[in-house]
C-alpha cells in the first residue's frame, strides 16, 4: 500500500505520519514499543492489517516521538505523548476518531480518550495494561530492570522476538528482519528510556470516567502483558466490551491467520456494527473455508493436485530457499522465490488475502530484476490458486498477465500450452504467436566411469560419482515434469528409463507404513503439557523468573515440535516409516548434497540448479521457457 510520509507539528517535534484509506470514519493507530511509518508497515501482516482497516475506515499510522522518522527527542512523559497523537490528527484534518491502541499504546489511548473525549468516537485497546508497577501487574523495580538488561545489551538483534513472539524464534529471515527494524527505530539507549518512562505511567485512576464505547482484547496465554491486566481493563472501564483470543505471543506479527481475522472481525463490528470480510478486488480475495478451498477442482488435468499437495510442495520450496541464504548465496531472485513459495502456502492453507501480499511482492521482485520467466511464473501461480478459489474473474487476469509475457518474451509454445488454464477466458494459440523461444549455449552433466562432467557457460567441473547426481541427471533429461520422491528413488539411476521403475532390485511404489507416529491419546496427553507449560512460563514471567520461563519455554517448543513432525496439514496423522516419507527425504538429501558440492567449484551453476530444482513429495527441474539449457546427458 502507498501512501505519502507527512510530518505534523507540535512545538519543536515534528512527527511523522501516513495516512490510507478514505472510507466515512477515521482510526488513529496508537503502536506499542516500536513504531516506523515505512519499514514497520512493509511486512505482509501489518499491511494486511491496514488493509482491512482502511476497507471501512481511513486509517492514520504515526511515529511516536523519539522514534522512526519523527524526531529523535529525549522527551518521553505521556502527556507529550498524547499531544503528538492531537497534533497528528490535526494535520490529517480529522476532528474524531476512533483510537485502536496496542501494548504500550494502549495507556496513551486512555489518556487521549479521558482527557480529550471530544476527540474520541470509540476506544480500542489490544494487549495492553493500565499500569506496570500497579496491579494486578505489579512488577518491581528490581525485576523490571533486569528485564531491560537483555534489551539493551542485545537491541538491534531481534531481542524483542524472543521476548514479544516466541512462536517466532527459529525463524532467522524473520528474526533479522526485525533486527533491522530495531535498528531504524531507534538507538539502545532511546529505547532503554522510553521503556523505563513506560514503567511510571499509569492511568489506573482514568479508566472509571471513560463514558465510551470500548473494546478490550487480549490473548489469553500473552507471555509479555499477562492476561490479567486486559481483565483488568474490562472490569475498571464501565460498559466495555471484552474478548479473548486463543494463544500465547504477544505481537499480532505471531498470530496465526485465522486468530487476526478473529480480532480484525472483532474491531471491524465494534467500529461499524457489522462484519464484511471483503471480496476480491476490495482486498484480494475472499478468505474461503479449507473444504471450499481444497474441494477436488472438476475437470483438473493433475491427478492428485490439492491442498496438501500443493501446501507441502510450498513448503519445500520455502526450505530449499532458506537453506540458499543459509549458505551465504543470495541471488537477486531469491526473495522473489521465498515471496512466491508463501503465497503459494498461504493459498493452499486458506489465508487469501497474506497470498496476494506475498504474491505483489514475488511479481514486483522478479520485474525489478527483469526476471521475466519468474514474473510470468508467477502470475500462473497466482491465477492458478484463485482459479482453486472461487474467484475466477481475478484468476483469468492473472492467467491472462502471465501468458502476454511469456508472449511478448517469444515463448509460443509456452503460452500455448498455458491457454487450457484459463478455459473460459477465450484465448487460442494465435495470441501466443511469436518467434519460439530461443536457446542458450549447450551445457553438459554426463556420467564417464566415476566422475560426472558438468559444464554450462564455459566452465567444466568433475565431481565424483554421488546419487544425488543420478537424481539431477534424471530430472535434467526429463525437464518440467513431476516426479513423485518415491518414483524418482526407483527411476533415477535407470538412465532416464522411467519403465523400469518396476523392474527387480528397483524400489517399489509403496511399502506402507508403520501406524501414527503420535495416536489421538498421545497427542491430547502432549497438548495438556504445553497447556501446564504455557501457564508455568506466565506464572515464571509474572514474578521475572526469566531462567525458569527460558527452561519452561524450551520444553513447550519441543513439544510443539514433536507434535508438528506427528500431525500434518489439515490435522492428518503423520506416518511413521512411510515409504513415501523416507524417500522423500533420501532424495532430498541426495540431490541437496550433489548441488552443494557443485557450488563448490562454480557458484553460479550450483545457483542455478538450486533454484530450478525442486526437491520435496514431488521433484521436478523447471528450466526458463524463454531461454531454455540445452543439456548434454
Amino acid at each position: 500500500m502507498e501512501a505519502q510520509t507527512k510530518y505534523a507539528r507540535n512545538g519543536d517535534v515534528h512527527i511523522a505520519y501516513r495516512v490510507f484509506g478514505e472510507g466515512p470514519r477515521d482510526i488513529i493507530l496508537v503502536p506499542g514499543t516500536i513504531s516506523h511509518v515505512e519499514l514497520f508497515w512493509e511486512l505482509p501482516v501489518n499491511e494486511y492489517l491496514l488493509r482491512r482497516l482502511a476497507a471501512f475506515a481511513r486509517v492514520i499510522i504515526f511515529d511516536k516521538r523519539g522514534q522512526g522518522l519523527s524526531d529523535r527527542v529525549a522527551e518521553q512523559s505521556l502527556e507529550e505523548r498524547v499531544s503528538d497523537v492531537e497534533a497528528v490528527m490535526d494535520a490529517a484534518g480529522s476532528a474524531r476518531a476512533t483510537v485502536y491502541g496496542w501494548s504500550e499504546g494502549g495507556p496513551m489511548s486512555i489518556k487521549l480518550a479521558s482527557t480529550h473525549p471530544e476527540r474520541v468516537t470509540k476506544l480500542v485497546i489490544y494487549g495492553s495494561y493500565a499500569s506496570i508497577k500497579g496491579p494486578p501487574w505489579s512488577v518491581t523495580v528490581e525485576n523490571y530492570d533486569k528485564f531491560l538488561a537483555p534489551i539493551g545489551a542485545h537491541w538491534g538483534e531481534g531481542i524483542l522476538v524472543g521476548q514479544n513472539s516466541p512462536g517466532r524464534v527459529r525463524d532467522k529471515t524473520y528474526i533479522q528482519w526485525f533486527g533491522r527494524l530495531e535498528r531504524a527505530v531507534a538507538s539502545p539507549s532511546s529505547i532503554l528510556a522510553l521503556m523505563r518512562a513506560n514503567y511510571h505511567n499509569d492511568v489506573r485512576e482514568l479508566l472509571p470516567s471513560l463514558r465510551l464505547p470500548t473494546l478490550i482484547l487480549h490473548r489469553v496465554g500473552d507471555l509479555v502483558v499477562p492476561v490479567d491486566c486486559g481483565r483488568y481493563l474490562a472490569r475498571k472501564i464501565p460498559g466495555a466490551k471484552y474478548i479473548e483470543l486463543p494463544g500465547d505471543d504477544h505481537t499480532i506479527q505471531s498470530m496465526d491467520q485465522d486468530v487476526l481475522d478473529l480480532l480484525l472481525d472483532a474491531v471491524e463490528e465494534f467500529i461499524t456494527g457489522e462484519c464484511h470480510r471483503p471480496r476480491p478486488g476490495e482486498i484480494f480475495a475472499t478468505p474461503l473455508t479449507p473444504d471450499m478451498i481444497f474441494a477436488p477442482r472438476p475437470g483438473s488435468r493433475e491427478p492428485g493436485s490439492g491442498k496438501y499437495e500443493s501446501a507441502n510442495e510450498a513448503l519445500a520450496e520455502l526450505q530449499r530457499c532458506r537453506e540458499i541464504l543459509a549458505s551465504g548465496e543470495d541471488g537477486p531472485g531469491l526473495v522473489g522465490l521465498i515471496a512466491r513459495a508463501e503465497a503459494i502456502a498461504a493459498a493452499a492453507r486458506g489465508s487469501w488475502t497474506e497470498s496476494e501480499a506475498q504474491f505483489i511482492k514475488a511479481a514486483e521482485t522478479f520485474r525489478r530484476h527483469g526476471m521475466v520467466w519468474q514474473e510470468a511464473k508467477t502470475f500462473q501461480s497466482w491465477g492458478t490458486a484463485l482459479r482453486d478459489g472461487v474467484d475466477r474473474k481475478a484468476a483469468l487476469e492473472k492467467l491472462d498477465a502471465a501468458i502476454e509475457i511469456y508472449r511478448r518474451q517469444g515463448a509460443a509454445s509456452v503460452a500455448s500450452e498455458m491457454n487450457h488454464l484459463g478455459d473460459a477466458n477465450g484465448a487460442d494459440a494465435s495470441r501466443a504467436s511469436g518467434n519460439g523461444a530461443t536457446t542458450s549455449p549447450a551445457a553438459m552433466f554426463k556420467r564417464e566411469g566415476d566422475y560426472w562432467t558438468i559444464s554450462m557457460l564455459g566452465n567444466a567441473v568433475r565431481i565424483r560419482d554421488a546419487k544425488g547426481l543420478h537424481y539431477v541427471a534424471y530430472l535434467l533429461a526429463n525437464p518440467s515434469r513431476r516426479f513423485a520422491a518415491a518414483e524418482l528413488a526407483a527411476a533415477g539411476t535407470a538412465n532416464g528409463d522411467l519403465s523400469r521403475a518396476n523392474v527387480p532390485g528397483l524400489t517399489p511404489s509403496d511399502l506402507g507404513d508403520a501406524g501414527a507416529i503420535l495416536d489421538a491419546k498421545a497427542r491430547a496427553q502432549y497438548r495438556r503439557r504445553i497447556a501446564e507449560l504455557r501457564e508455568e512460563v506466565a506464572e515464571a514471567v509474572r514474578n521475572n523468573d526469566l531462567g525458569h520461563a527460558e527452561l519452561r519455554r524450551s520444553e513447550m517448543e519441543a513439544l510443539r515440535d514433536q507434535l508438528a513432525a506427528a500431525v500434518g496439514l489439515g490435522g492428518r496423522s503423520r506416518k511413521a516409516a512411510s515409504h513415501s516419507e523416507r524417500a522423500r527425504l533420501m532424495v532430498t538429501k541426495a540431490i541437496k548434497a550433489a548441488i552443494a558440492k557443485i557450488r563448490t567449484s562454480d557458484p553460479s551453476l550450483g545457483r542455478y540448479l538450486a533454484t530450478s530444482i525442486k526437491t520435496g513429495n514431488f521433484c521436478a527441474y523447471e528450466p526458463d521457457p524463454v531461454q531454455p539449457v540445452s543439456w548434454q546427458l
